[in-house]
């Protein structure tokens, strides 16, 4: 696995960027439909993060609180960044000013304080993912997904500040056919919920943010909406093996 951080090939990124578009166009299940690829930033410099957003691939994600402060200018448009990883309470000034999306809502404890601080700070609710810990792994965060349909229904009738527009999981660090089940339960359990929602929530509530660079076909062919893809967009083909 290559370190961070790599060198941006413009080039390269476009090229790998139109391949993995193909691609998800012919697997995505529903023609016409296809997940949006968000590139993630934790493998980039910051000089080659501005590099990118100028060239005009916005949004992009990043999962280290303090890496997107060096990567993103104050006052620079929230709709640039989307954060992916975990966020303590104690930075939360620091990262929700700045991004458009929170995929990684955890635990209770963050959602009543940034529902608090949203309220307080910000004008408009802020967009966001609840993880959902389908392989039940120690070393990951996210909810049981056995108790997650009544958490994430009781969460959206409580913190009004959030505005739930779906789901995030990490598959298991294992071959991408085997992480099919874990796609497919995270998809299962975002139209369960929806069956409980008015059909305005229900709506908003679609988004799967589920696939990365090791196992992102398997994800589309499983209805993924949000790809956060790293070195396979910035690895010519020889590195990614």
């Amino acid at each position: 696995m290559r370190k961070s951080p790599l060198a941006l090939d413009l080039p390269l990124f476009e090229q790998n960027l139109q391949k993995i578009r193909d691609r998800v166009a012919e697997l995505s299940p529903t023609q016409g439909d296809s997940p949006q690829i968000l590139p993630v930033t934790k493998y980039l410099s910051p000089q080659d993060t501005h590099r990118l957003l100028d060239a005009g691939y916005a949004p992009v994600g990043e999962n280290r609180a303090a890496e997107l402060e060096q990567k993103s200018e104050p006052g620079q448009d929230p709709a640039s960044w989307h954060f992916i990883g975990r966020l303590q309470r104690n930075k939360i000034r620091r990262v929700i000013p700045r991004i458009s999306l929170f995929h990684a809502l955890d635990s209770e404890k963050l959602a009543a304080t940034l529902d608090a601080w949203v309220d307080d700070h910000l004008k408009s609710p802020l967009s966001v993912l609840v993880q959902i810990n389908i392989a039940a792994e120690d070393q990951k965060a996210g909810l049981d997904v056995i108790d997650a349909e009544a958490t994430v229904i009781s969460w959206m009738e409580r913190f009004p500040s959030l505005r739930f527009e779906g789901l995030m999981t990490m598959a298991p660090n294992w071959p991408a056919e085997q992480c099919r089940p874990v796609f497919g339960k995270l998809r299962q359990l975002r139209s369960s919920i929806q069956n409980h929602l008015s059909t305005e929530d229900s709506q908003r509530f679609r988004h799967l943010s589920m696939g990365m660079s090791g196992d992102w076909e398997v994800a589309v062919e499983e209805g993924s909406t949000l790809l956060r893809i790293g070195t396979a967009l910035y690895l010519a083909p020889e590195e990614k093996t």
